[in-house]
């Protein structure tokens, strides 16, 4: 662990930690990717409470863990949706998957920024500990509800008057893009501000084409370039021991549309869009053997996410709905691939 730290589940008020978690995590379960209110969120342990210490110690050995790894620490917390955290959901058996480690390691990149934030809860005056409580109401229950429409306007005017894009919030929508020609489609989940959600609208009522339509070529361009990297990762793992990779194949894979915007340069309009993406990739892959006398095939997967962006033009003298799509280009790429540790596990 980067430095002990006294915020860990359980040392205080869990709501302060929970709060920390669901803001870091863009209040998104980090399981199912689906949005998830504050009130309605749980705290998760990646890897579970209800590991054994023998199987904590294989843990450590096999997938790097440091000695001191504190399962109660923000290392190892995140926010999860009902779902997922309840019977049924990601389970608990399954926490040597690819998937896990790549969650540990977003969690680990989240910590700092988590246990900054409780602590600085902990130094603020009663206006937090009183937002927290609104933040925290049941607004199912019918006198919650009314007191905070009643009120809530007020607290949106003051973040409006002290200055610009403080009230501003994000909207959640979910998409299923089309994306060949079997009638395949890939979710994507869409998080706009306002800005976004003004792209939008344009996309909409002037050009008229809806998002997903036009999110269609653009999330094409990303799967492939996705894969087509992942097989090139697969070949040259081991360049001493050439590898041939079959074609891959997502186990699963989301995309999250984060960003939408637009510009007019004369008579064209420029439509761009960000996100970030994650997927769990499988391949089947050939090479020679210790011996180097015969072949042997090997299962090989990885878990990749990264930032992509992509445009979208339409001329302004063209039809309704006659965009032309630019290109999709991936702006981060990371790739864990944790397939031969795995094997050796197994």
């Amino acid at each position: 662990m980067r430095g002990g730290s006294s915020v860990r589940y359980g040392a205080s008020d869990n709501a302060v930690l929970k709060l920390a978690l669901w803001r870091e995590w863009k209040s998104k379960c980090y399981w199912c990717r689906e949005p998830v209110t504050f009130m309605s969120c749980q705290i998760d342990h990646i890897v579970p409470q209800v590991i054994t210490d023998d199987e904590l110690l294989h843990l450590k050995r096999h997938f790097g863990l440091p000695d001191d790894f504190d399962l109660h620490d923000p290392q190892n917390l995140a926010p999860s949706c009902a779902s997922c955290n309840g019977p049924g959901g990601k389970g608990s058996s399954a926490y040597g998957a690819p998937v896990y480690l790549s969650q540990l390691d977003k969690a680990a990149r989240h910590r700092p920024a988590v246990i900054a934030r409780v602590q600085a809860f902990g130094r603020s005056g009663k206006v937090a500990e009183h937002l927290l409580q609104v933040i925290n109401a049941d607004l199912s229950r019918d006198d919650a509800r009314q007191e905070f429409l009643e009120h809530a306007p007020a607290v949106v005017q003051i973040l409006s008057m002290a200055g610009d894009g403080l009230a501003d919030y994000r909207s959640f929508n979910r998409l299923e893009v089309e994306v060949d020609k079997f009638g395949s489609e890939q979710g994507v989940t869409v998080s706009l501000d306002e800005r976004g959600r003004t792209t939008a609208a344009l996309l909409e009522e002037v050009c008229g084409a809806d998002l997903g339509s036009v999110l269609r070529e653009p999330v094409v361009q990303l799967l492939r370039q996705v894969h087509t990297r992942a097989v090139d990762h697969f070949e040259h793992r081991n360049l001493d021991n050439p590898i041939s990779a079959g074609a891959s194949i997502s186990d699963w894979f989301v995309i999250e549309l984060e960003s939408l915007d637009f510009h007019r340069d004369g008579q064209q309009i420029e439509f761009t869009a960000g996100g970030v993406f994650e997927g769990n990739l499988l391949a089947s892959l050939t090479r020679s053997d210790s011996r180097g006398d015969g072949l042997e095939d090997l299962q090989c997967e990885v878990v990749v996410n990264g930032a992509f962006s992509a445009s979208v033009f339409w001329d302004l003298a063209s039809a309704l709905s006659d965009l032309e799509a630019g290109d999709c280009e991936i702006d981060e790429w990371r790739v864990d691939d944790l397939s031969l540790v795995l094997a050796e596990w197994a």
